[in-house]
């Protein structure tokens, strides 16, 4: 019998009891059955080796590299993807403050996630543009917001947008904060998305705004790229 399923046998359902109850048991067991291997490793042949280097991988990635989600915050966000083709109409609160260049809304859903959420209206090319916006994070600690932000990122892009029957995915780079620079920002788009959600942007930022830096997140419509030109007028 392959040594794998030997070492499941005999400690496997063991294991397999205490794993979700303390991770300080899994490290017992990991560090046991490392002991153990120690004093077995010269009779061993290599496809045990690999067998059981995987065993061992898989038991600490489990632990350890298992990258948390919060399927709240996601739905939340999902919600303001889907009332976005119709201005955030749904998400519309009374107005909160207004000048001749924007109107700003309060947003009727804020995440639990978030400090503080808006809608903001502006005009261009005498068409009504809306953005969603929210803030996550206010802190005077650099690292703490770089933690925040990349935190974020990854919380959007491995969203899955639902619309009609299909599910679509974020594609984006994540840009990595810079404490000399007092703004970055990371943009993601719906990638082979329908018509609806071509000018689609959901944007994950990070800005100094004295004395704190604030981490936010913008879902918007974006008119054309930056390397696309517009009406030319004579």
């Amino acid at each position: 019998m392959p040594l794998f399923f030997i070492l499941y046998e005999v400690f496997g359902e063991k294991w397999n009891s205490k794993l979700h109850k303390n991770v300080d048991n899994t490290k017992f067991f990991v560090d046991f059955l490392l002991s153990w291997l120690l004093k077995s490793l010269i009779p061993m042949k290599f496809s045990q080796l690999l067998a059981t280097a995987l065993l061992l991988f898989s038991v600490n990635g489990y632990s350890q590299f298992k990258l948390p989600t919060n399927n709240s915050f996601r739905n939340d966000i999902q919600k303001v993807i889907e009332d976005y083709p119709n201005g955030f109409a749904a998400l519309r609160g009374n107005i909160k403050a207004e000048n001749p260049q924007t109107t700003e809304y309060i947003s009727l859903l804020k995440p639990n996630a978030a400090q503080e959420s808006s809608i903001v209206k502006y005009s261009a090319n005498h068409k009504a543009i809306y953005s969603w916006q929210a803030i996550l994070l206010t802190t005077e600690n650099f690292e703490e917001a770089v933690k925040k932000c990349k935190w974020l990122f990854h919380q959007v892009k491995g969203m899955d947008i639902k619309y009609v029957a299909d599910q679509y995915m974020l594609e984006g780079k994540y840009e990595e904060p810079v404490e000399t620079l007092k703004f970055t920002s990371s943009v993601l788009a719906v990638a082979f998305s329908p018509s609806r959600f071509q000018k689609l942007k959901i944007e994950v930022s990070m800005h100094f705004e004295f004395p704190a830096w604030k981490v936010g997140l913008s879902v918007y419509e974006k008119e054309r790229e930056d390397h696309e030109r517009g009406n030319i007028t004579e």
